[in-house]
């Protein structure tokens, strides 16, 4: 007997299987047959049907995000109409640290879908790439007093909103 066909070796134990496997089939054809279509029916009904995840994610992970974008957006433009210095320092520093918050919430909720996904991808990006540019903000105020942060946050921010409003855009389709 050679090394392939002893029953105790891999070779052996794979040949087994697909010999009862085909057997199975052979002795019971209907079962078999029906269960493979239903395999490919749902498969097909799997893949290709649209699930709408928007009403669920506006009820239990919108509202989480709402609230810390609220928070940041809020503390962003009290920065902007105070007329303290210091006050305005305080709160744009608060501010960053609200920016990293709203990271957090918005990668701890994962839509579902692949568009979701992609939205949310695009939602972090922003948030990614605001706490990027307040942290360079901050260091090149930090280097020049006279620097105007506000005005040079808001017109990166401007820069940075397309790439928000594609989540934006998806949410509200």
């Amino acid at each position: 007997m050679s090394l392939f066909e002893d029953p105790t070796s891999f070779r052996g134990f794979i040949k087994a299987l697909i010999y009862g496997a085909v057997e199975n089939l052979r002795r019971n054809k209907l079962p078999a047959l029906l269960s493979a279509i239903a395999l490919l029916i749902f498969t097909a009904l799997a893949l290709t049907s649209e699930f709408n995840e928007r009403p669920q994610y506006r009820q239990w992970i919108l509202p989480e995000i709402n609230n810390a974008e609220a928070r940041f957006f809020g503390i962003m433009q009290e920065a902007e109409e105070t007329t303290d210095d210091l006050w305005r320092l305080q709160y744009f520093i608060e501010g960053h640290r609200r920016a990293k918050t709203v990271l957090q919430v918005v990668r701890s909720n994962r839509p579902q879908t692949f568009a979701g996904r992609q939205a949310q991808d695009e939602l972090i990006r922003y948030y990614e790439l605001v706490i990027e540019e307040l942290a360079i903000i901050r260091t090149e105020a930090s280097l020049n007093d006279s620097y105007d942060y506000i005005a040079e946050w808001k017109r990166r921010n401007a820069e940075l909103l397309p790439i928000r409003q594609k989540w934006v855009r998806w949410l509200q389709s």
